[in-house]
């Protein structure tokens, strides 16, 4: 394979991933708390045939932390940070999962969930759970201090930072994990808490359809740079096998 085969190769591999990166962004655009995963790659030169050659190389994934758009649903045990910080869940298998994903629900143990299951944790990291006979007459504080009516403490909402958020684990559904050599997470003192909302997805629609559209055609470039190279090569061997 020469060397226009091999860099197109890996230009169109990269390209790959990214149009898989993007239609995956495209399918969360409505996914609240969803934060977009923006591919990261890097061009390394290599000397081939004593001719420095440069290749696309993959260097993963990364998230873009901005905030999504802030949207009111009434429901008071739906909640969104309007400030830095993550809310914390249990995961289904005991670990820790994080997300600014505050669209709830109560369970029949009075627990808040997640719509898929995962209960909320408070500041020292149990559930949070409310009385049988609170309904939904509570009040969250800004700072995610939970209280009924007559202003008796329920509980604390935990809000946590994370050193590097952008190096978090996509679990679906705008959850995500920490990487593994990833620092503690520590609670915040300056958490913003808007009760009756949701934060939605910070996918830009249309830059990503825009995004998407260029991928695929430069992917279709390289795989044409790659046949008219390979048509170049069987061209070249026929001629010289005449000649011979």
């Amino acid at each position: 394979m020469s060397n226009i085969s091999n860099v197109s190769l890996s230009q169109a591999t990269a390209l790959e991933r990214s149009l898989n990166v993007t239609a995956h962004n495209l399918a969360n655009a409505n996914t609240a708390g969803y934060k977009t995963i923006v591919p990261l790659y890097e061009s390394v030169g290599h000397e081939v045939s004593g001719e420095e050659v440069s290749f696309v190389l993959d260097r993963g994934t990364y998230l873009d932390l901005k905030d999504g758009s802030l949207v009111p649903t009434g429901n008071p045990f739906d909640i969104a940070l309007s400030s830095e910080g993550w809310l914390s869940f249990q995961l289904e298998n005991g670990e820790t999962g994080y997300s600014r994903h505050g669209r709830l629900v109560v369970d029949v143990d009075g627990q808040l969930k997640t719509s898929a299951g995962r209960p909320l944790l408070d500041a020292g990291g149990g559930p949070v759970v409310l009385p049988d006979d609170v309904g939904q007459n509570v009040s969250i504080t800004a700072g995610g201090t939970i209280t009924d009516p007559e202003g008796a403490i329920l509980g604390t909402i935990g809000v946590l930072t994370i050193e590097q958020g952008a190096r978090m684990l996509p679990l679906g559904g705008g959850m995500y994990q920490l990487p593994e050599d990833a620092a503690a997470p520590q609670q915040t003192t300056n958490a913003q808490i808007k009760q009756g909302f949701v934060e939605g997805s910070n996918v830009e629609a249309v830059l990503e359809m825009t995004r998407l559209i260029d991928i695929q055609r430069a992917y279709e470039n390289s795989v044409k740079l790659m046949n008219e190279d390979d048509n170049l090569t069987k061209t070249s061997i026929q001629r010289l096998g005449r000649t011979g």
